[in-house]
């Protein structure tokens, strides 16, 4: 299973066995079994991008939003909706609501996702 399954670790592997086969083994167990890499380094490397390199390939066409919550002088509380483009780190889209709702959310990010916007049309492509 871990030579057909390059990008697998032991922990997916004793997940499969578990789900597919109703074989409950530990990640441990696993790994005493695990087969060699042909270097003999014993460090597995795998075949799927990084983290990291994703993110740098892809950085272009990637929003993150938050919200941020604010405390005013009358102690009433504000949150604040933040989206922001990872690859500039250029501020999207931000609005401010005393009572944030799903409905008012889902407005906010169709207003901050135009279709003219270049994150947009590249990830079209």
């Amino acid at each position: 299973m871990a030579t057909e399954n390059p990008t697998w670790g032991q922990e997916r592997v004793a997940q499969e066995l578990a789900l597919k086969l109703g074989i409950y083994v530990s990640p441990r167990t696993v790994r005493a079994y695990w087969p060699e890499e042909p270097t003999g380094s014993g460090v597995r490397r795998t075949r799927s991008q990084h983290w990291r390199g994703f993110v740098r390939n892809h950085a272009q066409a990637i929003l993150s939003c938050d919200f941020l919550w604010r405390s005013r002088r009358d102690f009433t509380c504000q949150y604040v909706l933040v989206v922001m483009e990872i690859g500039s780190r250029r501020i999207v889209h931000c609005n401010i609501t005393a009572h944030p709702t799903a409905t008012w959310t889902a407005q906010q990010l169709r207003e901050a996702i135009d279709r003219e916007q270049a994150f947009r049309s590249k990830r079209l492509r």
